[in-house]
């Protein structure tokens, strides 16, 4: 159950062959799977969520590290928490946890579509297709096995997602980007690097008792009561990739002794309802300094975005 969540965020549980599997085919399922004839403007991944606003203050000196003008003083952002797949009533305690975000100062804008989790199922979207197309269902066990065995990618997963707990609140959440950007350095000079926002507050999961009486609806009331007593902040870094560390696949795990670039902190401080929970945020828009991951699986994800959120229009 936790397994299909967590990668809800990027693709669907496609129930055809996934060979040589097109945007358009993967949006035409998940609109089959997830749609609402009475409401065709539903989101129809990631439908439960919320949104915040505040803005992203950066470093004083951030110029000495990166050329990204956008993140140059404040800039304002939008804010979205979801959970995985298409059901308004997922739960908190099975799904994935999801955070996109929209930075912008009136010139140029920056995107994200962030995970707690690090790693995914496979580096193609073939590979991670047919994952979803078999986990969770008891019936295709012996098929999930077959994967596992042929791509290792797919049993390294499967032990992952046995280590992610339930956060006691959304404000102690790492948030990781998965794709390998490429940035402009201070020296004019592009270097890979994921970005991930760590909470201020620490991460924090609740305790298996907690996990027994807590339901599966909580992490937006805790979130407003974070709100009540300050913003939520969160630490953004670049976390650059060392030699030997995979930037095409992400799937791969790195070394886990990159350097960290501090680039400043995410105040959302306003609790917005479902006021965004329409809006798209396309992992394409990116600002100056900011090159696309050459990953197979991120022009194949923002494609997908795009043609859903036309759907819904």
């Amino acid at each position: 159950m936790k397994g299909i969540c967590l990668f809800l965020v990027f693709f669907f549980n496609i129930a055809f062959a996934v060979q040589n599997v097109t945007p358009n085919e993967a949006a035409d399922f998940f609109y089959k799977r997830f749609g609402d004839k009475t409401n065709v403007h539903k989101k129809v991944n990631h439908t439960k969520g919320f949104c915040v606003s505040g803005e992203f203050d950066a470093r004083i000196d951030i110029n000495e590290f990166v050329r990204i003008p956008l993140l140059v003083g404040k800039t304002k952002v939008l804010a979205r928490y979801s959970t995985g797949g298409g059901n308004p009533n997922a739960s908190d305690i099975f799904s994935a946890h999801g955070l996109a975000l929209k930075f912008t100062n009136g010139k140029e804008s920056w995107d994200f579509a962030t995970l707690n989790g690090v790693i995914n199922a496979g580096k193609t979207p073939e590979i991670i297709l047919k994952f979803l197309e078999v986990v969770g269902d008891p019936a295709k066990n012996k098929e999930l096995e077959a994967l596992a065995k042929k791509y290792p990618s797919v049993k390294q997963v499967l032990e992952y997602n046995k280590t992610i707990g339930v956060p006691i609140s959304l404000a102690n959440v790492q948030f990781n980007s998965q794709h390998v950007y490429r940035i402009l350095n201070a020296n004019d000079k592009f270097i890979n690097a994921k970005i991930i926002f760590v909470p201020q507050a620490g991460i924090i999961e609740l305790s298996p008792k907690e996990v027994q009486k807590i339901g599966d609806n909580f992490l937006q009331k805790r979130f407003q009561d974070d709100l009540k007593k300050g913003s939520v902040n969160y630490y953004m870094y670049l976390l650059v990739a060392n030699p030997k560390d995979a930037v095409d696949d992400i799937s791969a795990v790195w070394e886990n002794t990159n350097k960290k670039i501090f680039l400043g902190t995410l105040k959302l401080s306003k609790f917005e309802g479902s006021s965004c929970n329409l809006d798209v945020f396309l992992p394409g828009i990116l600002p100056t300094g900011v090159k696309s991951p050459i990953d197979p699986v991120f022009e194949f994800r923002n494609q997908t975005y795009e043609i859903t959120h036309q759907k819904r229009q």
